[in-house]
């Protein structure tokens, strides 16, 4: 079973939604130190669509790219059940295209972790610099090797309701920079429960690797932040914020 087939339909009320709220007041910060132009935006591994959904509800023409099926099932309902028009595309991240120039991309909740080689890293900085207008901002958040150490390995976290019930184990492994998770869940199906697991895993890359992908595939470092604050990532950082712009020709 791969990622998100059965976790998709659970995902918003296992309190992962929580992330995304977090991030939408940050995300508007971010624009107001580095604004762009509004119009076509992207997000990439925009998952059950809360984010795009926050932008399309503030006059942005939001694409959404995601590789789930079932994550982006999730926000086509979304984005009905509130009258918002998202243009959804089931894509792999390291190739995906759209029929648009944009003048954002976000690509958040540390998905860009899920890309476990320094190759394919450089493929979606170069995809996303393909869609990026001139000037065009790339907003992306990343766990650090700290975090993955620290924060994710030998970590239980356990999430009980009536309708759910939802183990996350986590270990790290050091000599690769790997962090993996294994999620249990328990769905309530009548007086039932159905059970599905699944591995997620996230690479760890350093701030060098980052800031030389970035400069590779075209892009300027405009800056990086300790996620939701501004100031500059401390040794001890667990998530950074990266921001990048597309040179103006």
């Amino acid at each position: 079973m791969g990622i998100y087939e059965k976790y998709a339909e659970v995902y918003d009320s296992s309190g992962q939604i929580g992330f995304s709220l977090r991030m939408i007041p940050y995300l508007q910060e971010l624009l107001d130190r580095h604004p762009v132009e509004k119009g076509h935006m992207l997000d990439l591994a925009c998952g059950t669509g809360t984010v795009a959904m926050s932008f399309a509800s503030n006059g942005w023409d939001v694409w959404g790219v995601d590789a789930s099926s079932e994550m982006l099932a999730q926000a086509e309902r979304k984005g009905h059940d509130s009258g918002l028009t998202l243009r959804l595309s089931c894509q792999d991240m390291r190739r995906f295209t759209i029929p648009a120039s944009v003048r954002l991309v976000t690509c958040l909740y540390d998905s860009m972790n899920y890309i476990l080689t320094l190759p394919g890293l450089q493929a979606v900085l170069k995809r996303v610099v393909a869609h990026l207008a001139p000037g065009g901002l790339f907003l992306f958040d990343m766990n650090t090797a700290w975090a993955l150490e620290h924060v994710w390995d030998h970590h239980t976290f356990l999430m009980e309701d009536d309708d759910l019930s939802l183990i996350m184990a986590s270990e790290y492994d050091e000599a690769q920079l790997l962090g993996t998770i294994s999620v249990t869940g328990f769905v309530r199906r009548g007086t039932l429960y159905e059970r599905f697991s699944e591995t997620h895993i996230e690479q760890a890359y350093s701030e060098n690797e980052i800031r030389s992908a970035i400069s590779v595939a075209g892009l300027r470092l405009v800056a990086c932040y300790d996620c939701f604050d501004f100031d500059p990532p401390a040794e001890d950082c667990s998530r950074i914020m990266w921001v990048a712009s597309k040179i103006e020709e």
